[in-house]
């Protein structure tokens, strides 16, 4: 079935552009997926809808705080965009100081600030102008944000007769930050254009990143849609301007990708290098083939005590609450933890784990997959101090995710822990069975109090600390020595 036409009140709004960003498909899907797209789609999680109801929360708190003193007209949440951008419309004309949730329209776009600050300069409105800003529970201004905070401030020139000279968020610390949108112009238009075309009903070439899946709910429609065509979109690592160039090329398919001469193509595209095409073709016959490649050997440290360290956080509140380690050494083999039972035991958590470090042995490594841990770490430090355990702790620190990167090549989509892992033969035991549902189940043991549900996190970071030390042993077997192997793989056990 063909797309239907988009309806004369399927406005563009900074909506679109979010979704956009985040999953070209996004919008497309919204407005025409059908019932086997459907079908796929996931149900936002209870963690996911509360935490927009904590959205709500911190609006809220910054207009009674922040906007403590100030005359602030609020305009209707929902209507007819029509009217409610007439009643913004007047309170712009009358020099409100602050507006709150107002409508703002020109042609068939539509935006819905957080709030129009009132700024001093000419304008059609008078001797004053308006600047939008969003009330974010985040610490920093994000692309989103900012292609959102633009078409703000394009709607904004169509209202007023000026552009304002600057956009902004208020973040969690109540904190204002601020940019110029006119730096975003051309980037807007570019983004624009690409969502007038979907509410035409032209549906992007496929595209496959992690955050269609952890952000947007048709992660497994967009996968189903690259998968119908065997499309190069379903390569790891390849961005979006070398599958264009590639497309452009005739390069369409994986298998196209993996029987390609490298020579035939390589500069003959921005980006296409000999490297990098290499790259892509041992990844599209791994894809194809299901072949695992050691394209680099791989060579570990040996040490007496080995630390595999995994930490576990409510990033919507800035919280680390559980430091999970998997400790080897002549003691044998031991899961321990540090955990904060409540956010405001962070800080005790932290003290905890800075006085564990002076136990330590003289010798040892310390695993960990993606740069999460370091960062954490750092943060904490100037959260709430360091030591010179810390220090030598960091620098004890070993990364083995650019050895499943740099090193392998194996027919995955994605090359996160779980993936290599389960592909390699680990299992996690629990239902919790991502870092995203541990949020969840971590507010749930702060609402309730439910002593299983915390139960189940920490068998969930015991398992992630755990399949580190399996991939650091996978890695200590299998990539040794240059390599390609197929199924049925050596290390399936019958």
């Amino acid at each position: 079935m063909s797309p239907k036409s988009s309806s004369p009140t399927d406005f563009l709004t900074a909506t679109d552009i979010y979704k956009f960003l985040i999953c070209p498909h996004w919008p497309w899907f919204d407005r025409f997926g059908e019932a086997e797209d459907v079908a796929r789609k996931r149900e936002l999680t209870d963690g996911e809808v509360r935490r927009m109801d904590d959205g709500y929360q911190h609006e809220r708190e910054v207009m009674q705080e922040v906007m403590k003193g100030t005359t602030v007209v609020s305009i209707a949440e929902k209507g007819d965009a029509v009217a409610l951008f007439e009643a913004t419309k007047q309170a712009m004309a009358e020099g409100s100081a602050c507006i709150y949730q107002g409508t703002l329209m020109a042609d068939d776009r539509v935006g819905r600030p957080d709030l129009l600050i009132r700024v001093d300069g000419a304008s059609m409105l008078g001797n004053w102008h308006y600047i939008p800003v969003d009330i974010k529970s985040c610490h920093e201004l994000k692309v989103t944000h900012r292609f959102q905070l633009a078409l703000y401030a394009w709607l904004l020139e169509r209202t007023q007769g000026v552009y304002p000279e600057k956009a902004g968020i208020i973040n969690r610390e109540h904190e204002e930050h601020y940019f110029d949108p006119a730096l975003m112009k051309a980037d807007l238009q570019d983004v624009v254009e690409k969502i007038d075309r979907i509410r035409k009903g032209e549906k992007p070439a496929p595209v496959v990143r992690k955050s269609c899946f952890d952000t947007s709910p048709w992660g497994a429609a967009c996968l189903a849609y690259a998968q119908a065509t065997n499309d190069i979109a379903l390569l790891y690592s390849v961005d979006v301007r070398r599958v264009e160039a590639m497309r452009s090329l005739g390069i369409h398919t994986v298998d196209d990708a993996a029987d390609m001469d490298v020579s035939s193509y390589a500069g003959a595209a921005e980006g296409l290098t000999a490297h990098g095409l290499e790259t892509i073709k041992m990844q599209a016959k791994s894809l194809r083939d299901k072949i695992a490649f050691v394209r680099k050997p791989v060579a570990l440290p040996e040490t007496r005590c080995e630390i595999h360290f995994d930490i576990e956080s409510d990033l919507p509140n800035d919280v680390d609450y559980l430091y999970g380690f998997q400790i080897r050494d002549e003691k044998g083999e031991r899961y321990e933890r540090f955990l904060a039972d409540h956010p405001k035991d962070e800080g005790d958590m932290w003290k905890a784990f800075l006085k564990w470090l002076e136990t330590l042995p003289p010798e040892y490594v310390v695993y960990h997959y993606a740069p999460y841990e370091p960062t954490r770490l750092r943060l904490l430090e100037g959260r709430y101090g360091g030591s010179p355990w810390l220090e030598l702790f960091r620098s004890r620190m070993i990364d083995l995710k650019p050895y499943a990167t740099k090193h392998l090549t194996l027919p995955l989509y994605f090359y996160s822990l779980k993936q290599i892992c389960k592909f390699f033969g680990f299992s996690w035991r629990g239902q919790l069975q991502s870092g995203g549902a541990s949020i969840d189940y971590y507010e749930r043991w702060c609402e309730s109090g439910d002593r299983s549900v915390l139960e189940e996190i920490v068998t969930y970071n015991e398992d992630d600390v755990r399949a580190t030390a399996f991939l650091k042993d996978w890695l200590s077997t299998y990539a040794q020595d240059l390599a390609a192997y197929e199924p049925p793989y050596p290390w399936v056990k019958e």
